[in-house]
């Protein structure tokens, strides 16, 4: 990266939002009360970033069954943006990333914007799996909690919750879908350095109620 070298680590305008700390004081600036959001999900405990996401999402629905790409506004994302990851369904089942946060691309060593999630350079058991469980968000509205083991230098797996919720198509009639990606539990900003190649270990992965209940998918569900 430009103004980093090796022994450097991290560019010295993104580490403040590697550091634990700030993962943890990472705030929705919400006009108003936030939505009160469970603090489990499947049994499943969510870090305090995924609960401020999903508080949200919840606040720019409203009574709608989900957002829409105008209520993707960054001043009330402005501290979750590092850790957010943005996508809309293309042409040919494309599933192309329009916003991946800095922290996200400072974790994983690049910056995916523009690219295809499910692209060919990407090989990894369960990927046609993953890629149909982000199909459902829409097909039957709901959203997904994940934990998967990701590998930092040190070789110890991290496990890290991916909250994804559905966004309502734009006047291009565009699918899209937004989430978070963060450690489980405090990590040295020295370890937070990713790469995203196999093993990918899913352990985790469920549908939650957003109002329609949850798609009958067991086979998507670990």
């Amino acid at each position: 990266m430009t103004g980093e070298s090796e022994s450097e680590g991290h560019a010295a305008w993104v580490r403040p939002h590697m550091d634990w700390s700030s993962i943890e004081r990472a705030r929705a600036r919400l006009a108003g009360p936030a939505p009160e959001t469970p603090a489990s999900i499947g049994g499943v405990e969510i870090t305090r970033l995924g609960r401020e996401f999903y508080g949200w999402w919840l606040w720019a629905r409203g009574p709608r069954i989900m957002p829409g790409p105008e209520d993707v506004n960054p001043r009330p994302l402005v501290e979750l943006l590092p850790y957010i990851r943005y996508m809309s369904w293309e042409e040919n089942d494309r599933l192309v990333f329009r916003i991946y946060g800095s922290a996200l691309a400072a974790a994983t060593g690049i910056d995916l914007t523009g690219t295809d999630t499910f692209g060919d350079d990407l090989v990894y058991p369960g990927k046609k799996e993953d890629k149909a469980r982000l199909r459902l968000l829409h097909s039957h509205p709901c959203g997904l909690l994940m934990l998967r083991e990701l590998t930092p230098p040190s070789g110890k797996p991290v496990l890290c919750e991916f909250m994804t919720l559905p966004i309502a198509p734009g006047k291009d009639g565009k699918d899209r879908i937004i989430g978070t990606i963060t450690a489980r539990g405090p990590i040295a900003e020295t370890e937070a350095d990713f790469k995203l190649s196999a093993p990918l270990t899913l352990r985790r992965a469920t549908f939650f109620d957003i109002g329609h209940g949850v798609p009958d998918a067991p086979h998507l569900t670990v």
